[in-house]
């Protein structure tokens, strides 16, 4: 890391732990934070989807780019809030993986529904991103509720930088790829692969685990 970034990375983890106390201060938990994710997740998956629909469709990418950021935000904050949380386990367990699977399915599938993409590649690429949550919970569940540790390589945040990148590509006037593959059509074959490719790596861990 260059002496150039290390002022700005640190200037990123301080406003992020600026804005978790004010967060904390007004009494907001991360109970509250995965809802407000899961809501920015479902509107970044309808403005995909009414790319292909509306009259000014930079708009619904535009909005899309923009929902997509701000969900990876709230899953940051959501993250840094957690050890502030007084809910019970299995409420915990509730608020943090229902809303995320609910995000990951809507925004994944409207993303199929875009303009030049594929509805199956977005159910392919939703199923995948489900699967890969399922088996690092399963995993988690295995080590006494720690995280698993390894590569992973499509990430909820790595996925939503994914589409908010595709977005400003289109919105650049970048359609098609080297391929002569639509955009959109890339994008979802890339958390296809990446998605399963951490579940492979996953399972693998998840094998080497004694009980």
């Amino acid at each position: 890391m260059t002496d150039v970034s290390k002022p700005k990375t640190r200037r990123r983890w301080n406003f992020l732990r600026r804005l978790t106390l004010l967060l904390m201060r007004i009494g907001v938990t991360s109970e509250m934070v995965a809802v407000f994710g899961m809501i920015l997740g479902i509107l970044a998956g309808v403005a995909f989807m009414a790319t292909g629909e509306t009259i000014h469709p930079r708009l619904a990418w535009s909005s899309g780019l923009l929902l997509c950021l701000l969900r990876a935000l709230a899953i940051r904050l959501d993250a840094m809030l957690q050890p502030t949380s007084t809910r019970q386990s299995r409420e915990d367990e509730f608020y943090n993986e229902l809303p995320e699977r609910v995000s990951d399915a809507v925004t994944l599938l409207g993303f199929g529904f875009a303009s030049d993409s594929s509805p199956w590649l977005g159910l392919a690429a939703a199923l995948s991103a489900i699967f890969s949550a399922y088996i690092r919970s399963l995993a988690s569940a295995r080590l006494g509720g720690r995280r698993p540790t390894g590569v992973v390589f499509m990430t909820r945040t790595q996925r939503l930088v994914l589409l908010s990148f595709a977005s400003s590509l289109i919105l650049g006037g970048i359609t098609t790829g080297i391929p002569g593959t639509d955009i959109p059509e890339i994008t979802l074959w890339m958390v296809i692969a990446g998605c399963l490719l951490t579940v492979c790596l996953r399972w693998f861990t998840l094998r080497g685990i004694k009980v």
